[in-house]
């Protein structure tokens, strides 16, 4: 029986860029190569230069950390965007800098997931060398966003979780506050707290998230209030006019 896979081209090489700041991560990188492919691995020494020529790239496609891209941007925000819109971007998170790095996801051609998808790194910039765009679709980036909000749901207080189960019923912070016994301006310091620890841009994203994760938030407070002794908030139906 003859083997199909003896009359397949093999597949390019593809020269690579490195601006990750993590020596670790270089070396798991470059050791997904065969050794022939490893001399076509450029390793910036210093990732300025991204945006120091950003019409020009070190390599076909350039993969670039998070920690790199994030402190490219808040220097250089609108070279680190032209190099990009010019070249092949690739960024490389970890799992729990997904949140953190959406607003970056514009700027690329492909995420690859330190801690999740290493192993197809090769795949990802050939896709992204031919053209395509490797992104998480839109119903995997709610899927993964809110599996990292619902972690970050169990480092909340209390009175935090009571506060996001009121926003959920599209409550005013008089209203929220008149409900929980708190003051408004206690009320409005903690809605601030609770958009900033679980990146919402704003309230009616924290709402929707509640109401998608309402049973999760009526069992963390169940828990909570049992080991405080207290009851849980009252279950309100709808907002007050």
């Amino acid at each position: 029986m003859i083997d199909a896979t003896l009359n397949q081209p093999s597949v390019p090489q593809v020269p690579v860029a490195l601006a990750v700041e993590d020596t670790h991560m270089v070396s798991e990188i470059v050791g997904r190569f065969e050794p022939s492919e490893r001399q076509d691995v450029h390793i910036l020494d210093d990732p300025r230069q991204l945006v120091e020529h950003p019409e020009t790239s070190p390599g076909e496609v350039t993969i670039i950390s998070y920690p790199v891209m994030k402190q490219l941007a808040k220097y250089h925000l609108d070279e680190l965007a032209e190099f990009c819109r010019n070249n092949k971007a690739v960024l490389l998170i970890r799992s729990p800098e997904f949140l953190d790095s959406i607003g970056f996801l514009e700027f690329v051609d492909g995420v690859i997931f330190a801690d999740a998808n290493m192993e197809r790194v090769r795949d990802i910039l050939q896709l992204s060398k031919s053209g395509y765009s490797i992104l998480p679709s839109a119903a995997v980036m709610d899927i993964v966003t809110d599996r990292l909000r619902c972690d970050t749901l169990q480092k909340l207080s209390f009175i935090e979780l009571s506060i996001l189960d009121q926003v959920r019923l599209a409550k005013t912070n008089r209203a929220i506050a008149r409900s929980l016994g708190l003051t408004e301006a206690n009320v409005k310091t903690k809605v601030r707290a609770i958009l900033k620890a679980l990146k919402f841009q704003n309230r009616t994203e924290a709402a929707v998230f509640a109401a998608r994760q309402n049973e999760l938030i009526r069992q963390s407070l169940a828990r909570r209030g049992k080991e405080k002794g207290v009851g849980e908030p009252p279950q309100d139906k709808a907002a007050p006019h």
